[in-house]
């Protein structure tokens, strides 16, 4: 699994800036996306929703993110995440995250003299620090293409790197203390800037356990975003079926 951090939507270090719809591919004025997964039979029969998780994110009136969180089919939250406050350009300077309704921690983010990311911290429930970011470097976008993690006591735990196509994160990897690979992630995206084939690695007693998943866009909405596509493995065999409902403004 991705750290939270790991793909952290961002603004361009410039006078443009740019919101998480951009980011997140979405066009039109979005206010809500909630994916639910269904799980399909042999035959390609629709079956009933996944008991699990929804993932739903929200938007404020400028278009970045303001909340994302999973709920259970009763409705009741799972872990989430709450953008607190930004700075002026976009970048985000609290982030509170959650486990089921409690917060876990805190992600603080700092800004250099230049406006450019300083080292950013995230602490414990109890406001104790339990690891911070640094030499953080960003692209054109401003989307973050390298950062480092580090103990409180600034040792070195691991790398990470991100890569784009445009401003669409297409994957990354992660590097441990000893500049060994753990795990990455690359994303083949279609003419519509969407996912279309997955593949993550991760590696295991130095064995590298992979998990390929293509996807299938069978629906988009007036506005030109996907609201239902299919999620095969690397073999064709049918893992899900995800609907994605899209509330806008004024709508």
């Amino acid at each position: 699994m991705t750290p939270a951090f790991f793909s952290c939507n961002q603004t361009k270090e410039s006078t443009a800036h740019y919101n998480d719809l951009f980011f997140d591919n979405l066009s039109g004025e979005v206010k809500k996306t909630e994916e639910t997964s269904y799980q399909i039979d042999n035959t390609g029969k629709t079956g009933t929703a996944d008991s699990c998780c929804n993932s739903i994110t929200e938007y404020d009136d400028k278009g970045y993110r303001s909340r994302q969180f999973n709920k259970d089919i009763n409705g009741n939250e799972k872990n989430g995440q709450t953008y607190i406050s930004r700075y002026n350009d976009g970048k985000p300077k609290e982030i509170h995250f959650t486990q089921n309704g409690k917060l876990t921690s805190t992600l603080s983010g700092s800004l250099d003299h230049t406006g450019k990311y300083g080292d950013t911290r995230i602490y414990d429930a109890a406001g104790k620090l339990e690891f911070y970011y640094s030499g953080i470097t960003v692209n054109d976008y401003g989307k973050i293409i390298l950062m480092k993690k580090f103990t409180p006591d600034s040792i070195l735990q691991e790398t990470i790197i991100n890569n784009y196509t445009k401003q669409i994160w297409v994957g990354g990897f992660i590097k441990d203390n000893n500049g060994k690979e753990i795990f990455s992630t690359t994303i083949q995206l279609n003419e519509k800037m969407d996912p279309v084939l997955v593949t993550e690695i991760v590696m295991t007693d130095s064995l590298p356990d992979i998990t390929t998943t293509r996807c299938t866009y069978n629906l988009y909405d007036r506005t030109g975003n996907w609201i239902e596509r299919n999620e095969t493995d690397e073999k064709g065999a049918k893992l899900k079926k995800l609907k994605r409902k899209i509330t806008y403004k004024n709508k």
